[in-house]
């Protein structure tokens, strides 16, 4: 699998962008309007704002990872850049955080203002700097936080990343992918822009082919029902890519006699501000999802299979929105963990001959240390599971992660450094990658087309629906 590097060079010095900012502007787009969403404007003093923001951000958590760092070097042989191009010190995490690492050593250490040049510290000097800094924390790492736990120190070099990231959006100095999806989060309340119509009637074709599958006109996916035990949640992409998982999910749901439903309105349980850095859009989303359940009077959250929606939703968004905690939240596959445990549903393994190895999420393994749930289930539901090395919180990225997707110009350097994956997915010999999460289908299938590899992605929903056994009719419940 011998990939052309790329030069370092044409990603560090690729331009700032502003076509679909001109855009939002000229069409009066109300976000943009009232100052949620901010755009690039060349006559500021852009450093002098960035320094402000970042002095206000400075937390106990932040300021541990800006002066922790050693530079020992360990975080190398965590990151997938590094390791592919290991003749490239840009490549290092260290690195990485070294740029935002300075200018706090130079205008918030004391050791940065009286001897600079001992702790490397500097300043940006102008907006190319900025823009220059942009392509590094969007472009050369997608925050999947291998380097941390990797890091002797603790140093969390993700969260430097995501708080760059987070000052650059507030100056309008971003990839136009990103605020392209910061603007249909604020516009419609997820981040695909999914319309209020496209929704409801995605959810009300998945009702009537699943009547048709389940052969009962009776079956619904209930839309604003109050007093259930959970409210299901979903990623946009499912309305927009995959409805199946939703049909899926409701035939499991009738299957296990469950009282469930979904809302009308707050049902996206991803959260791009994870991605952008943006506190306030990652609250206003997370706070729609909230307010939804507790307009509805659920029982608990249920979320769909999503790395970032499941760290956002269960426990980021209520840091970002402020909001109470209050009501109990799960994975859905520890939902269907339940279903099988207490014989609600039967599943057949045999119903998934091909063998079928697991991707963990960052974000869900990682982040979330929900890592021998997804094996429990896969074990019960395929006649072959298989491990892939290294794995649960070793495992590499997807390459998709940290919004990745969304930034088209980064992802030459993106598919170079996704020989690790390509190389772990060959090694298992498997037929089906599965994974839990909506992101990490796309970065795979990236993967998997760019190396072609005889391999196609699967989630843990569609296998154990694919395993169900349907009870007849007289056998309902």
């Amino acid at each position: 699998m011998n990939e052309k590097s790329i030069n370092i060079s044409d990603v560090i010095n690729l331009p700032l962008d502003t076509k679909e900012q001109k855009k939002a502007v000229d069409s009066k787009t109300p976000c943009v309007v009232d100052g949620r969403l901010k755009v690039y404007n060349p006559d500021e003093d852009n450093v002098k704002r960035l320094l402000e923001l970042l002095k206000n951000k400075l937390s106990r958590q932040v300021v541990g990872s800006m002066v922790g760092c050693v530079h020992c070097g360990m975080c190398s042989d965590a990151c997938h850049y590094a390791l592919v191009r290991p003749y490239d010190p840009t490549m290092t995490p260290a690195y990485k955080a070294d740029q935002i690492r300075h200018i706090f050593k130079r205008h918030f250490d004391w050791t940065g203002r009286l001897v600079p040049w001992w702790v490397h510290a500097g300043t940006p000097k102008d907006d190319e700097d900025l823009k220059r800094l942009k392509n590094i924390v969007f472009g050369t790492c997608t925050g999947c936080r291998r380097c941390t736990l990797n890091c002797p120190m603790g140093v969390d070099t993700a969260i430097l990343v995501r708080l760059t990231r987070g000052l650059l959006t507030e100056l309008g100095i971003v990839p136009e992918g990103v605020f392209v999806v910061s603007k249909d989060s604020w516009e419609t309340g997820n981040q695909m822009g999914v319309t209020q119509e496209d929704y409801l009637e995605t959810i009300q074709w998945m009702e009537e082919e699943t009547q048709a599958e389940l052969d009962d006109p009776h079956f619904k996916i209930p839309m604003d029902k109050e007093d259930c035990d959970f409210m299901y949640t979903i990623n946009p992409r499912e309305v927009k890519y995959d409805p199946r998982s939703i049909g899926n999910a409701g035939k499991i749901f009738y299957c296990a006699g469950e009282s469930w439903t979904m809302p009308s309105w707050g049902w996206d349980q991803t959260n791009f501000g994870l991605f952008s850095g943006d506190d306030k859009l990652g609250g206003y989303i997370a706070k729609n999802l909230y307010e939804a359940a507790k307009r509805l009077r659920a029982k608990r959250i249920v979320i769909s299979e999503c790395g970032h929606g499941y760290r956002s939703t269960r426990w980021e968004g209520y840091n970002w929105a402020k909001y109470k905690q209050d009501l109990p939240s799960e994975s859905v596959v520890v939902t269907l963990i339940r279903y099988i445990n207490q014989g609600r549903i039967k599943v057949d393994p045999s119903r998934n001959p091909l063998p079928v190895t697991y991707h963990d999420s960052c974000n869900i393994a990682r982040s979330g240390d929900l890592t021998e749930e997804p094996r429990w289930i896969l074990k019960r539901v395929c006649a072959d599971f298989r491990e892939m090395y290294p794995n649960r919180s070793d495992n590499f990225c997807c390459t998709g992660g940290g919004g990745a997707l969304s930034m088209v110009e980064y992802k030459p350097l993106r598919m170079e450094v996704a020989r690790i994956k390509a190389e772990q997915l060959t090694a298992t010999g498997a037929k089906i990658v599965c994974t839990s999460c909506h992101n990490c289908v796309d970065g795979l299938t990236d993967v998997i087309k760019h190396y072609k590899l005889d391999i196609k992605v699967a989630q843990i929903l569609d296998l154990v629906a694919d395993a169900l056994i349907i009870p007849k009719k007289n056998e309902k419940k």
